[in-house]
């Protein structure tokens, strides 16, 4: 970075991405100005770690006057936060998860709307190198088809200050929690493709705790824009025990293409997207825009929240 490095505030600390955010924010010369969050021990442990002043509001990290605000809320202050950052003026990207019902879906697009500054969201993995070299490499293929999986043990979403991701009606349980993973990555495959006719399923283990689901599948066609046909695609979402997994397969015209994302690499930062992420919100924020702004990242908020529908029958 050159001259003055970019002032970066955090607005909430729901789950783990704030702090990794911060980390590879600082690595790539950025100054974290600011945090907030309704837990002050966690926003003061923070602080510490990463730098800032520690604020009792949104409103008040505004007023340290940031480049780029990294909002990472709890279900229940979505809206809230995007009102209070939306009268400000730096750029804001949202770490999933940002709505996991119609309902909220609803309030966001409003708040989204009334914004006066530009608002993101995106999974990292849209950031994920492997992913985004399958895009490029298939880019002149006819996609005839499309399986994907996102697998994110969900022992994790039930510790007590993590339950609310658990929750169907709150964070979107397993199908949204991590199924926007799986729903980002295909829209990085079929840019915009909106999920169309579809059925689905539901299962719990045995003696699991989860008040949502430990998997779920869908079977649907994608609507891709301009395309002649739509796209068959089945998307697995797992929360069962054992490691994260993330892998597509994609049959073209020339030929069938995969990837499995690589969790367990030593630079898994690299690897998920979590640098990338940052390095291209960086770039953005001097142009006063953000990555993965809402106009084209709504499809795949709309596709998450449908697709659990769907597969818990509640359509």
């Amino acid at each position: 970075m050159i001259g003055s490095p970019l002032r970066v505030a955090f607005a909430g600390l729901a789950h783990s991405h704030p702090y990794t955010d911060a980390a590879n924010a600082r690595a790539m010369g950025a100054e974290i100005i600011g945090v907030h969050d309704a837990d002050a021990a966690a926003t003061d442990e923070f602080a510490v770690r990463f730098g800032g002043a520690t604020v009792t509001s949104v409103a008040e990290l505004a007023m340290l006057e940031p480049d780029l605000v990294i909002a990472t809320p709890h279900p229940h202050e979505v809206v809230p936060f995007l009102r209070d950052l939306g009268e400000a003026e730096a750029p804001v990207f949202m770490n999933k998860v940002s709505a996991a019902t119609p309902a909220q879906l609803v309030e966001v697009e409003r708040a989204v709307s009334a914004s006066a500054v530009p608002i993101g969201t995106a999974s990292v993995l849209r950031f994920a190198p492997a992913l985004r070299a399958l895009a490029a490499d298939i880019a002149g293929d006819e996609v005839l088809g499309l399986r994907v999986l996102a697998q994110h043990d969900n022992t994790t979403f039930r510790s007590p200050n993590r339950l609310w991701q658990d929750d169907p009606q709150r964070g979107g349980g397993t199908l949204v929690t991590v199924g926007v993973h799986a729903w980002e990555m295909i829209d990085v495959l079929l840019p915009g493709a909106v999920l169309a006719a579809r059925s689905g399923w539901t299962r719990t283990r045995s003696g699991s705790t989860t008040a949502s689901e430990d998997a779920a599948g869908i079977d649907g066609l994608l609507r891709a824009p301009g395309a002649e046909f739509d796209v068959p695609v089945q998307v697995l979402v797992t929360g069962v025990p054992g490691a994260h997994a993330y892998t597509v397969d994609v049959v073209t015209s020339a030929g069938i293409r995969s990837i499995a994302l690589d969790v367990d690499v030593d630079d898994a930062n690299e690897a998920l997207g979590f640098r990338g992420l940052i390095g291209a919100l960086l770039d953005a924020t001097p142009q006063g825009s953000t990555v993965a702004p809402w106009n084209e990242a709504r499809v795949v908020v709309a596709n998450c929240i449908r697709a659990a529908e769907i597969a818990r029958g509640d359509v």
